[in-house]
């Protein structure tokens, strides 16, 4: 990985989670590429429960690059499930 993230100044209330985390190395996907991968890709509805925190980031993604927060979601689990799985 080109930087390796800082985890140092992370809020009291998620360290405990990052210090379980893996890292994923060389995880860079771009947009185009997980478009392409989830638009060729019958889709199925779930149910998941996600953090509101992760909700949020998604929501506020979306919002910037004018796509749906699901949409989003779905395209970086099918960017990880193709490169990783």
């Amino acid at each position: 990985m080109k930087n390796e993230p800082n985890y140092t100044a992370a809020p009291a209330d998620i360290e405990e989670s990052l210090t379980r985390a893996d890292i994923v190395p060389n995880f860079e996907l771009s947009p185009e590429g997980i478009k392409a991968f989830a638009a060729k890709r019958a889709k199925k509805p779930v149910s998941i429960y996600l953090t509101v925190e992760t909700i949020e980031k998604f929501k506020k993604a979306a919002e910037q690059s004018g796509e749906r927060y699901q949409t989003l979601i779905r395209d970086v689990l099918d960017g990880y499930s193709q490169q990783y799985m």
